[in-house]
Order: C-alpha cells, then sequence, then structure tokens
C-alpha cells in the first residue's frame, strides 16, 4: 500500500473521517430493509401483563415498575378502574386520567376487566393545601386528574395531580391504595399570592440516587391561551427539601431555557445528565417535528445563584422529512437509557424498514449519539412510554393487542375443549338410548377455535395495553 508512504495521506483521511462525524455523517452501513418479525410483533420475549377485554378500549399508559419488582404503576381511564360506582353518567371527571396499581404477572388467560386481574385504584383521600393565602380544601380528590407516576420507593409515588393552580407532584402513600393520603412536594412562590399564575408541573423522573427529582415546567397567565404561555423547560427539584412548609420550601430551579417543546426528561444512571424530547429551537433551527437532546446536570454555581442553564446541550437524533411524511413532522419522544447508560429508548414516527406508516414504535440509539437510530420493537401499532427495569427488560404501553404466540396457545387449548365437549356431548347422548346428536366434524371444531381467537384479535389499535419485553 504506496500510499502509506505518504505520512501526509492517513492525517488527511482521519481529518475527514473526523469532519464526516461532526457533520452527523457515520461510516455505518444503511439499515436492512427486511425487519425480522415473530407472528405480530418483533422476535423476543413477550410478556402482556393487562389482558383484560374491556368493551370500553381503554388505554393504560405510563407504566413503572416498582423498586422491588412486584407491582406496575399506571395511568388508565377513569371507568377502567371505577372510583365511585354510584355514577352511572358522563360527569366531568370520568374523562381525567386515574392511578392504578397492578401485580406483576405474566398474561396466562383474558379477563373481563381489571379488577379480575388484581388491580386496584389509588383512592385519594380529600386533603387542604395552602393556596394564596389560604387553606384550600380539596374535595372528591379522588376524581381529581392525573398524570404518569414515579415510584419514590416500595410504598410512595409521585405524580401530578391537578389542583385549582395547575398541575402539582404530590407524593402518595400507597401503603392502603384505597386510602392514600398525599402532600405536596413543591408549589410555586406565586401559589402564596391571592391570584396565583397556572403552573404546569408534569413528567416526573427520580435520579438513581433518589436525590434529584427532574419535571417539565411551564406557565399561562390565562389557562389554555397559547399567547400566553411561556415556553416549556426542565426543572429539577431537590428531594432533600421536598416537601418543606407544604411545598413552598423546597428548593427547585431549571437546567433548561424554556423552548417550545421540552417532553420527557429521563436521566442517565450516574444522575450525570438527562436526555429528553425537544423542538427544533433547541438546537437553534426552526421547524415542526421533536429530537433528542441530552443536557448535563451539574450542581456547581447552585449554591451562589450561578448555574448555567442548557449546560453542554447536545442533539442525539436528526431525522430528515421525506414526501408523505406527516405535516406535524417526525416526533421522536420517550427517551429513556439502558441500565449501563450506554443505549437511550425511544418512541418515533419515522418510518420503520420496509414499510411506509408512521406509526410510534421503539427505537435506540447510542447514548453519545455516534450512530443512527434502529429500531428495536416493532408492530403495526402504537408503542409508547417505554422504561427499562434493572434486569434489562422493557416495560411499555402498546395497542398490539394479543400477542401471536398467546392467540395460537389460546386456540389450541380452545380446539382441546371443543374436542372434550363434543365427545362428551355425543357419550351422553348414546347413553339415554338415543342417536340424535351428530358429532362435530374435524373442519368444523378447528372453525369454532378460530372464531374464539378472531374474538381476541379485534382488540389490536381498539385498546393499549402493558407488556414486558425482552428481544
Amino acid at each position: 500500500m504506496t500510499w502509506l508512504r505518504h505520512r501526509c495521506l492517513p492525517m488527511a483521511y482521519l481529518a475527514l473521517l473526523a469532519a464526516l462525524i461532526v457533520v452527523g455523517c457515520t461510516s455505518k452501513e444503511d439499515p436492512s430493509e427486511t425487519l425480522p418479525i415473530c407472528g405480530n410483533h418483533s422476535c423476543g420475549e413477550l410478556v402482556m401483563v393487562t389482558t383484560d377485554t374491556s368493551s370500553d378500549g381503554y388505554h393504560y399508559l405510563n407504566p413503572r415498575l416498582s423498586p422491588d419488582g412486584t407491582t406496575i404503576a399506571f395511568t388508565c381511564d377513569w371507568w377502567a378502574l371505577p372510583s365511585d360506582p354510584r355514577y352511572a353518567g358522563d360527569d366531568y371527571f370520568v374523562n381525567y386520567r386515574q392511578v392504578g396499581l397492578i401485580p406483576v404477572q405474566a398474561g396466562v388467560q383474558p379477563e373481563r376487566n381489571l379488577d379480575q386481574l388484581g388491580a386496584r385504584l389509588v383512592r385519594l383521600q380529600d386533603f387542604s393545601i395552602p393556596i394564596g393565602g389560604t387553606s384550600d380544601f380539596q374535595q372528591d380528590a379522588v376524581d381529581f386528574d392525573k398524570a404518569g407516576p414515579v415510584w419514590l420507593d416500595d410504598t410512595h409515588l409521585a405524580f401530578p395531580l391537578r389542583v385549582r393552580v395547575g398541575f402539582r407532584l404530590f407524593r402518595a402513600d400507597i401503603n392502603t391504595p384505597s386510602q392514600t393520603t398525599v402532600a405536596p412536594l413543591y408549589m410555586e412562590p406565586s401559589d402564596a399570592q391571592a391570584s396565583p399564575t397556572l403552573w404546569q408541573h408534569l413528567e416526573p423522573a427520580l435520579s438513581a440516587d433518589g436525590r434529584w427529582m427532574a419535571f417539565t415546567r411551564s406557565g399561562c397567565a390565562i389557562p389554555d391561551s397559547f399567547e400566553t404561555c411561556s415556553g416549556l423547560s426542565i426543572w429539577i427539584m431537590d428531594m432533600a427539601t421536598a416537601g418543606a412548609n407544604n411545598g413552598y420550601g423546597t428548593r427547585a430551579f431549571p437546567v433548561t431555557s424554556e423552548f417550545s417543546r421540552i417532553e420527557a426528561p429521563s436521566w442517565s444512571p450516574d444522575g450525570t445528565r438527562l436526555v429528553f424530547s425537544g423542538g427544533l429551537d433547541v438546537a437553534g433551527l426552526s421547524g415542526v417535528g421533536t429530537e433528542l437532546f441530552t443536557v448535563d446536570f451539574d450542581t456547581t454555581g447552585l449554591a451562589t445563584g450561578t448555574m448555567p442553564l442548557d449546560r453542554n446541550v447536545r442533539r442525539l437524533t436528526s431525522t430528515s422529512m421525506s414526501a408523505g411524511d406527516p405535516i406535524t413532522g417526525i416526533q421522536n419522544g420517550s427517551p429513556t437509557y439502558s441500565v449501563d447508560g450506554q443505549t437511550i429508548y425511544f418512541v418515533s414516527t419515522r418510518r420503520a424498514p420496509s414499510i411506509t406508516l408512521h406509526d410510534r414504535n421503539i427505537w435506540r440509539v447510542p447514548a453519545d449519539g455516534s450512530l443512527d437510530p434502529e429500531i428495536y420493537y416493532f408492530t403495526r401499532s402504537d408503542e409508547s412510554d417505554p422504561s427499562i427495569n434493572p434486569d434489562g427488560s422493557m416495560l411499555f404501553s402498546s395497542a398490539l393487542g394479543f400477542p401471536t404466540e398467546m392467540l395460537d396457545r389460546l386456540e389450541a387449548e380452545a380446539y382441546q375443549r371443543i374436542v372434550a365437549q363434543d365427545l362428551f356431548d355425543e357419550e351422553h347422548d348414546l347413553d339415554d338410548g338415543r342417536e340424535d346428536y351428530t358429532p362435530k366434524t374435524e373442519l368444523q371444531m378447528r372453525a369454532e377455535a378460530a372464531d374464539e381467537r378472531r374474538l381476541l384479535s379485534f382488540f389490536e389499535g381498539v385498546m393499549m395495553h402493558l407488556y414486558f419485553y425482552r428481544p
């Protein structure tokens, strides 16, 4: 190789390669257009947790596994676990989300509702909080709107709860879920004023050491008015002070500037950075859609009030647009780190190999953004809210319905049951001295079993169920 005799040429090659990396190019081969599928989902072990066949098409979202691995907290439609069976009408609160708990179990058989699966509703007791200088009594708190929960420990959750001044983060004691007590973690200073400003605190994420809680914060001078709303930013709550003086003594501070969209912050395992979904203005650009970014977390300067915002913000994904893409742009969101911190999993509407659909599927990208994203879990339905468990498995929500291998097993069991029933009917027909029963043919029995399978297949795209997945 005579070119190695010229020392400048290797240096030029390395400089060119470095330049390509800087501008976002890689030497990685283009992704294969062949997408391996086992049945109706990506190959791997898939366990369905919520196997209910509720006819109202409930959506079970935001699942998170308890530290001891025994319980999943999630959000659900109000009527999925009715907080009060006296109500039969469409009262205002039935459209609100509730927080539920379900024991970890392999979905073996379909059940009619969540109650039969052992799920429980987190029923809040009424409480008082100081708002506007007075004690504001929160009556019928069980029906208040709630958002995605996060575990503080095996018996305590934190989740956003809608009160008069907007969503605020609350600590919930779930030792007795039917009588849950709550207390505010952080209240805005303006909440103490006679005319509080409407702020929203959503999407809490707890650092691995439990010291810091990240959340998204936005404000509106007039409710539901985009013209008077500030942008969104990521704030951090110091859990060592959380709840002090009814939340008014809690230390909280921003780590990003305000942008058009900031969503779903998630901590790296070592607590040194956060990954989040943001609008293109985070990168100083204009356009539609969202991309993934990381921001470093370092409390240097916090005590003196000189802690900088947007510390080392880095863009991880760059999604190209093409003809036929949604006019709202490609959405990349719900990022979460792997256990070792080397990979980030996320939900994206980018086109999966071999299809032109833009349903939400789960992708992954190196935590440093050094390679292009590749698909991790695929169905022809929507997926959302992934999280990685300590054993490396993934917990998420999907509109897949019943997995193919589960449908296969249920169809085979249905066939064996039909055969046994047919033999029983034939034997008892002979016992009574008459022979008026016509045994079913093999084709008839197979068709009946297939009909039972089709009834369960109907749930694809109808409900959002909870699943564990390991490739």
